[in-house]
Formats: C-alpha cells, sequence, structure tokens
C-alpha cells in the first residue's frame, strides 16, 4: 500500500502536536504538583514539624520563597527583593516604613515610602503615613499639604476623612 507524501505528513504534523500538547500538559501537571509540596511543607512549618532551617533551604528560588520569608522572619521587608508583583512589593515597602515610623526613624520611613507612586492601590495610605511621619518629625506644614491634598483627592474614603480630620486639628 503507498501512502500519499501530504498524508505522511499531515500524520506526523498530527502526532507532532499531540506530543507537543501532551508535554504541556505534563509540564502543568508536574509544576502543580510541585508547587503542592512547597505548600505542605508550608503547613508542615506553620504546624511546628519542619524547622525554619530546613524550609528555607527547600523553598529558596521557588516562588514561595517570599511567603516564607513574610511568615517566618520579623521584618517583612526582608521579601522585597524576591517579590516580582509590584503592587506587593509596594505593600511590604508601606510596612517596612510604617515599622521606622514606629521606632521613631522618620527620614527611613519617608525614604521608604517615596518609592511608592500614585499607581499603586496603596498610595493613599502611603501618603497618610507620608504626613505621619513628617508631622512626628515637626514638618507641620509640609503634613498639612498632604492632608489637604488626601482630603480633597480621596474625599469620601476612609483615608480622605482621617486626613480631613487630622487637618481640622492642625489648624491654627
Amino acid at each position: 500500500m503507498i501512502i500519499n507524501r501530504d498524508v505522511l505528513i499531515g500524520i506526523l504534523f498530527a502526532l507532532f502536536l499531540a506530543a507537543l500538547v501532551g508535554g504541556f500538559n505534563y509540564w502543568k501537571r508536574y509544576q502543580e504538583k510541585k508547587m503542592d509540596e512547597l505548600a505542605s511543607l508550608i503547613y508542615l512549618y506553620e504546624r511546628g514539624k519542619l524547622s525554619k532551617e530546613d524550609l528555607e533551604r527547600k523553598l529558596k528560588g521557588t516562588p514561595l520563597y517570599p511567603y516564607f520569608l513574610i511568615i517566618s522572619g520579623d521584618d517583612p521587608s526582608e521579601a522585597i527583593p524576591y517579590v516580582d508583583d509590584e503592587q506587593l512589593g509596594s505593600l511590604l515597602r508601606e510596612r517596612k516604613a510604617y515599622t521606622l515610623y514606629r521606632e521613631k526613624n522618620y527620614a527611613d520611613a519617608l525614604n521608604s515610602l517615596g518609592s511608592i507612586d500614585k499607581e499603586k492601590f496603596n498610595y493613599p495610605s502611603a501618603l497618610l503615613l507620608k504626613a505621619f511621619t513628617l508631622q512626628a518629625k515637626g514638618d507641620v506644614k509640609g503634613a498639612k499639604e498632604i492632608y489637604n491634598q488626601l482630603s480633597k483627592d480621596y474625599k469620601d474614603t476612609y483615608f480622605g476623612r482621617i486626613a480631613y480630620g487630622f487637618l481640622l486639628s492642625l489648624k491654627d
């Protein structure tokens, strides 16, 4: 039986395509299985059945490593260099700034807040923290400007109302 060349090419292409789809599905299941295994290791750590050092060794270089740094460390900002998501990185920078603010390290807190721009979801809260920091530092005029900006730009929100309240309390 003689097979036409075009039919043979079609069959080979179909086999190649099936192998490609099968390989992709296998890789996807493999990745999901690895993530499940890593998640179970975190569960064991949270239950006290796995040491911090063992978990860190197993998670280093994985997508769950930033989460490990957040839950296991004293300073969540340690995870910032490992976070790919800009929004999460912005939240961690704000958390770091708040810690610095509480420690009365106002210059470093302001520096940390400087990298949070208007496109980030936590911009209003970071701006409010910046105003608190400026006020604590003694720059009441700068704090008033930020409170005024927040109360105008975020009028009907929690942050706008808090800023308006502080603005009223600073009136001479």
